[in-house]
Parts: structure tokens; C-alpha cells; sequence
């Protein structure tokens, strides 16, 4: 009775840790919802710079070489607003969102969000109580994106952020969610595993942060020391 009560309660709290976003998800979830408003907006932009333009065309082709006739523009002008509606879904989208790497490598900014959306889409197939090592993740994939952009992409530490962003971490989940069910219930050993390995990546990543932010922290320190000892005892500042 005891363990069957433990049990329901354990598979109780997985379901709500699951299905409850957390702040961490809820903040991931309207970034994402920003950037897909953002990449609808350039598709609008593109086509009606393609209306426009057509349309500008024609104008001065009929200005320029051959008058177009009145029924020439009655068909141009539909066609032309069907070309610039169709623009909309040319090409591949920014915003594609998956866990797994592309085919075609990203940079490193672009790799950080596409991963950051894919394990928001995959969260509540997790295990609940990863789901805190999993939030952090997303955290700090958010907050590293601007400093991986301004990193070398042939440097080290790039490499080791490519490979851990753009591997390690994919293939982990990818893996875990390739188990059975039965081998992700709640409490199993797989799903143990997975809660450990999740916290180590959002440790390592913790690290690379503080890598890739290094300078910056030296320039804080230096500017913290001058104001010490150039500021602190200087009685010229102090009140009569």
C-alpha cells in the first residue's frame, strides 16, 4: 500500500511538473512567438516590395516602350497580387524550430535558438523532474545567443559551444526519447539519468557563459578598482 501510494504520488508530481509551464518556458515560448511576428513581417515586407516593384514595372514599360492595353492590365494586376501573396511562403523560414542540428551548419546564435525551441517543443515529453535542469538550459541558451554572436566561429571555445549546443545536447534528448515508454516512466532509471546528464549540460553551460563573457568581467573588475582606489579615499569627494 505504502509503495503503491508513492507511486501515484511520484507519477502525480510528473504530471504536473510537466504540463505546468515554468517561467522559464513561459518567457522561451513569447520569445519564440516574437520571432515568428518578426518573420511574418519580413514575408510581408518582401511581397509587397514585389507588388510594388512589378507594379512599378509595368508603368514604365508602358511609358517607355508600348502602351499597355486596358484587358493586359485587368489580368497583370490579379497576377501580380497572387506572385507577391505567393512570396509569402518562399523560402525556408528563420524561425524553424526542431532540437536536432541542420543540415548546413548555423552560426552559433542561430544554432542556440533553434535548440532552445526545439526542447521547448519537447518538454512535457520529459521527465518532470528534469524539467528544472531542462528550464535552466533554456535560460541560459537565451542568454548566451548575443555573446555567441560576437565570438570567434573558428576559435576553441566556439567549437566547444558548437559541439555541446549543437550535438551533445540534441543527441542526448534525441536519444532518451528513442527509449520506450516503459523505459521513461516516471522514477525509472533512464529518466534518472537523463535529470543527471541535463543538470551537467546546464553546468556546462553555465561555464561557457562565463567563458565567452570573460573580457567583459576584466573590464568590470579593472573599472571596479580604479573607482576603489582612485575614489575611495579621496577626501576632495567628502563633505566639509
Amino acid at each position: 500500500m505504502g509503495f503503491e501510494l508513492e507511486r501515484v504520488l511520484y507519477e502525480t508530481e510528473d504530471f504536473l511538473r510537466r504540463n505546468l509551464a515554468s517561467r522559464s518556458a513561459r518567457e522561451a515560448q513569447k520569445r519564440r512567438a516574437q520571432r515568428k511576428l518578426q518573420e511574418f513581417l519580413r514575408r510581408l515586407r518582401r511581397a509587397g516590395l514585389i507588388f510594388v516593384g512589378l507594379l512599378i514595372a509595368m508603368v514604365a514599360y508602358s511609358a517607355i516602350v508600348a502602351p499597355i492595353g486596358f484587358l493586359t492590365w485587368v489580368v497583370a494586376i490579379p497576377t501580380i497580387f497572387l506572385l507577391a501573396f505567393m512570396s509569402l511562403f518562399f523560402g525556408k523560414s528563420r524561425t524553424e524550430e526542431h532540437v536536432s542540428p541542420p543540415a548546413q551548419p548555423a552560426r552559433l546564435e542561430e544554432l542556440a535558438v533553434r535548440v532552445e525551441d526545439g526542447l521547448v517543443d519537447r518538454r512535457r515529453e520529459l521527465p518532470g523532474r528534469a524539467l528544472p535542469a531542462a528550464d535552466a538550459i533554456v535560460s541560459r541558451l537565451n542568454e548566451i545567443q548575443p555573446h555567441l554572436a560576437s565570438l570567434d566561429q573558428g576559435s576553441t571555445l566556439a567549437g566547444d559551444a558548437r559541439r555541446l549546443i549543437g550535438q551533445h545536447l540534441p543527441r542526448l534528448i534525441d536519444t532518451y526519447l528513442d527509449l520506450p515508454p516503459s523505459a521513461r516512466a516516471p522514477g525509472s532509471e533512464s529518466s534518472e539519468r537523463l535529470t543527471e546528464s541535463l543538470g551537467i549540460v546546464a553546468q556546462e553551460l553555465d561555464h561557457l557563459l562565463e567563458q565567452c563573457c570573460r573580457d567583459r568581467h576584466l573590464s568590470f573588475d579593472t573599472q571596479n578598482r580604479f573607482i576603489e582606489t582612485r575614489y575611495r579615499e579621496d577626501d576632495g569627494l567628502k563633505g566639509s
